[in-house]
């Protein structure tokens, strides 16, 4: 994190101007005191050190800033966009220059950026087109398995859900939501809601009640209607 490196290397410089100066023998503190008599006035308008460049995006809306990606929106792919690069932020504008979206400015080996949430709202009202789509393959792999198993209207739910609670490309919290709401089959959106917040809140999770009678034992439930391809003869009705 480049600002906390900044913070940090600020609080040194601090600490560091109470020693002698290696040469005149006299605290810094004292030298700079001089200096600040030649000191030049500062601008009234503070200056904005960015650069500004016009880019593609491509046809889900990304697009590539010093080999690095990073996501705009759907309602922006294959469009001319501006994009203004600090050192520490990509901002995506329209033609306004209004921002569409802010990202943390990538270094080192992650390559990509995300804002989920402009993308799964377009989803959430277009279930079907889901499974046609790359943001799709870009979902953790436990999720991609919820997903393929949910109904149109379970998917819709799901997707307004992971729009609500996804912040900052980090599925981790939802991922253990979400196994932890798997645990006694295929779980509803309010369940995996329920989990999440438990897992935030570090809640302790109820117990399985032990009746004192005994239970018949039940068959576990399929879901969807792939175990009646079984009823159908494989070379078909002669």
């Amino acid at each position: 994190n480049v600002d906390h490196f900044n913070e940090t290397l600020w609080e040194m410089a601090e600490k560091d101007r109470d020693r002698l100066h290696y040469d005149k023998k006299i605290l810094q503190s004292k030298l700079f005191e001089e200096d600040l008599n030649s000191f030049l006035m500062l601008p009234e308008k503070g200056f904005e050190c960015a650069r500004y460049e016009e880019l593609k995006s491509d046809k889900y809306g990304i697009v590539n800033v010093d080999t690095k990606q990073y996501s705009t929106s759907p309602r922006f792919a294959q469009q001319k966009i501006r994009v203004r690069i600090t050192y520490n932020e990509i901002a995506i504008l329209n033609e306004d220059n209004e921002v569409i979206a802010k990202h943390t400015r990538l270094y080192g080996v992650r390559r990509k950026s995300m804002i989920w949430q402009p993308y799964l709202d377009l989803l959430s009202k277009r279930p079907r087109a889901i499974k046609y789509s790359s943001i799709y393959n870009q979902f953790p792999s436990i999720w991609t398995d919820y997903l393929k198993n949910c109904t149109e209207e379970e998917q819709k739910n799901a997707l307004r859900l992971l729009g609500e609670l996804l912040k900052n490309d980090d599925f981790s919290l939802l991922n253990e939501a979400l196994t932890m709401a798997s645990s006694h089959g295929h779980p509803s959106t309010d369940q995996i809601k329920h989990c999440f917040y438990t897992v935030i809140n570090q809640s302790n999770t109820y117990k399985e009640i032990s009746p004192a009678i005994n239970l018949p034992t039940m068959p576990a439930a399929t879901r969807g209607l792939s175990h009646y391809d079984s009823l159908l003869q494989s070379g078909g009705v002669s």
